[in-house]
């Protein structure tokens, strides 16, 4: 168990925790708990090696306050091939999540990981995966295209975009939707997301964040999102969101 505190730079002016910050402090109770058996950052750059995360899924809870302090739990609950490990992490009743992290070498591509490394992570079964909430279908309707371009000075430690800055860019593109549509920009409540990831965002490039409603489910709207570069289809995500005035906020 590691305990965490909801900081300022993650709240809303609401002063409730942002989805992507949530998902900072998953990652940062994974590496408390890599570098807890014998692996911290500094060894997986030692050898050239390290973990990148390849799908996340999320429930939300509830809302996180400005402040709170928190118990993150995390273990591995899958390995396979010595390439790939899920993780089941929660933050106390706050977010329950499932992580895919996939081992990389020195060239970024996947690789097996060293018997150590392996032995380090003991797999701990549990109950059924995270799983994304059902919805009920309803005709797309689209949002607007949203373009960003990822800073030099945002860089992680293995020079692209972190993964949660994705959820960052779903939960911007569906604010700047609501926004042209008169709707408070800033109302928007996590309910579950699902982040697929195909490849990596880097400074420099342009990609462009476009997608749909395409569900609704008691009151929440369902908002497919593709993220590419160019032609390249970099992430695919799926966000359920609520809104503070309610189901009337999403567009019939």
């Amino acid at each position: 168990m590691y305990p965490v505190r909801i900081p300022r730079h993650a709240c809303s002016p609401r002063d409730r925790a942002r989805a992507g910050d949530l998902w900072r402090l998953v990652q940062e109770a994974t590496i408390l708990h890599s570098a807890d058996v014998g692996w911290p950052p500094s060894r997986y750059r030692t050898v050239g090696t390290g973990f990148v995360v390849r799908e996340l899924t999320g429930i939300h809870l509830r809302e996180a306050e400005y402040g709170e302090a928190l118990v993150a739990t995390t273990r591995v609950v899958e390995s396979r091939r010595d390439i790939l490990m899920r993780r089941e992490t929660g933050i106390a009743d706050v977010l329950a999540g499932s992580v895919e992290w996939v081992h990389v070498g020195p060239d970024g591509a996947p690789a097996r990981a060293s018997r150590e490394l392996v032995e380090a992570f003991p797999v701990e079964p549990g109950g059924p995966p995270v799983t994304l909430p059902e919805w009920e279908p309803v005709s797309p309707i689209p949002l607007p295209d949203l373009e960003v371009r990822p800073w030099w000075t945002e860089m992680d430690p293995m020079g692209h975009v972190n993964h949660p800055r994705y959820v960052d860019w779903a939960d911007e593109a569906i604010s700047c939707w609501l926004a042209t549509l008169g709707r408070d920009p800033l109302g928007l409540v996590p309910v579950a997301e699902k982040v697929r990831f195909r490849a990596g965002a880097k400074a420099g490039d342009v990609i462009t964040v476009g997608g749909a409603l395409v569900g609704r489910r008691e009151g929440a709207a369902v908002i497919h999102l593709k993220m590419g570069r160019g032609e390249e289809l970099v992430c695919d995500v799926v966000a359920i969101r609520a809104h503070l005035t309610g189901p009337d906020a999403w567009p019939t």
